[in-house]
């Protein structure tokens, strides 16, 4: 996905919308306190690994994501010293990771990144790297050929996009989808709109009459 500063910057806002529930997320899938020094992999504008920092009384977070504009943006508005950051790097690309993140993490997070990798098993193998020995984090399946044991994968319920609303929601559709970017320019708004007419179509409204989308999501914990 190709993104602009500006994309980043209304990706960044849209994403504050999101943090109560992925702190729900966070807090109840795993444990964290002082000791802890946290890879956030595939971290675009740094509303989530800000969010640990916040309220999870981590020690520090690095985050890192391929597009430098995201990071450009991480930089600016979720940046906090002594306690954050941010760097270009591709998840599934050894070579863009820095040699001292190696053995370097007491934990890792990927939130929302794991649909958009191609090359899931040397997603598995670079996050593997990064882990001291002893630690748990969230993975998947592959995680056991990486060398990973104790893999254990509960569904975690149905998160809710409950709070946007239909700017916003129009707004994700641009940002999330980047292929957007091949569509005509003036035929643009029409294909988000009707995007937004099919979520309409096949989701339901909250008695605040919030649209709601519902998707599976799943925890996955593994020890190096």
């Amino acid at each position: 996905m190709n993104f602009s500063t500006d994309t980043g910057i209304k990706y960044a806002e849209l994403r504050k919308n999101q943090l109560d529930t992925c702190w729900q997320w966070l807090s109840s899938g795993l444990d964290w306190g002082p000791d802890d020094v946290v890879l956030d992999i595939g971290c675009g504008t740094g509303a989530y690994t800000k969010l640990l920092v916040d309220r999870g009384n981590i020690k520090s977070i690095t985050g890192y994501d391929k597009s430098r504009d995201f990071i450009d943006v991480a930089r600016q508005v979720n940046f906090e010293d002594g306690k954050t950051t941010y760097e270009v790097a591709d998840a599934t690309d050894t070579s863009t990771l820095k040699p001292e993140w190696k053995s370097a993490f007491t934990k890792a997070i990927s939130i929302g990144v794991f649909q958009f990798i191609e090359d899931k098993k040397a997603f598995f193998k670079n996050v593997y790297m990064c882990l001291k020995p002893g630690t748990r984090n969230q993975l998947e399946r592959l995680v056991i050929e990486c060398g990973f044991s104790e893999v254990n994968v509960e569904e975690g319920g149905r998160y809710l996009y409950g709070n946007h609303n239909k700017e916003e929601f129009k707004n994700m559709i641009e940002v999330l989808f980047g292929q957007i970017q091949h569509i005509p320019p003036d035929r643009k708004q029409e294909f988000i709109e009707d995007a937004y007419q099919k979520l309409v179509e096949i989701n339901h409204r909250d008695e605040k009459d919030r649209l709601c989308i519902k998707g599976l999501f799943w925890f996955l914990t593994a020890k190096k």
